[in-house]
């Protein structure tokens, strides 16, 4: 029997910042596609949007379309590029840029459980009220248009980390 493992990843600071890209993927009822971080990985249980590191010999959409795919056993769908927003949190900081999508209804979405343990649609709207959410998303979202703007802080936030719009 072989037993797959899959390389975690590990906190890198403050000092270096790391391209990231991610998906704002709705369904045809307005829902936010999220996935569970896998519990070993940094921010363990938290729900984020797909997406991932950039490969040095790839594009941001490159990676976008490759990690949707790796995450969601879904095929592509067409990808708008949103903007660059920079996230700073306790194991260190990202520039992550941003895509948003609508997924065919008749899309399945299969997991891959060594990368995450579930998948959800989650009222954008109820985002601020949900448990584990990502480091920034609401502010990310309210900064794209995505999300109504909010009083008060982003709760995501309340361990430090911020998020600053770079385009």
């Amino acid at each position: 029997m072989i037993i797959m493992t899959k390389k975690r990843l590990q906190a890198w600071g403050d000092t270096k910042i790391i391209a990231i890209v991610g998906a704002f993927v709705y369904d045809q009822d307005g829902q936010l596609l999220l996935l569970r971080r896998h519990s070993d990985d940094l921010g363990g249980g938290q729900w984020g949007t797909p997406g991932g590191r950039i490969d040095p010999d790839e594009s941001p959409l490159q990676a976008m379309q490759r990690e949707f795919f790796e995450e969601t056993g879904v095929k592509s769908p067409e990808f708008t590029e949103l903007g660059v927003h920079e996230v700073r949190m306790p194991h260190g900081a990202v520039h992550i840029t941003s895509y948003r999508a609508k997924l065919d209804p008749q899309a399945v979405v299969v997991i891959d459980p060594l990368e995450h343990e579930a998948y959800a649609w989650f009222d954008p709207d109820k985002l601020l009220e949900a448990d584990r959410i990502l480091w920034g998303m609401p502010s990310i979202l309210r900064d794209f248009g995505l999300l109504n703007d909010f009083a008060g802080d982003d709760p995501t936030l309340a361990d430090g980390s911020s998020v600053k719009r770079l385009s």
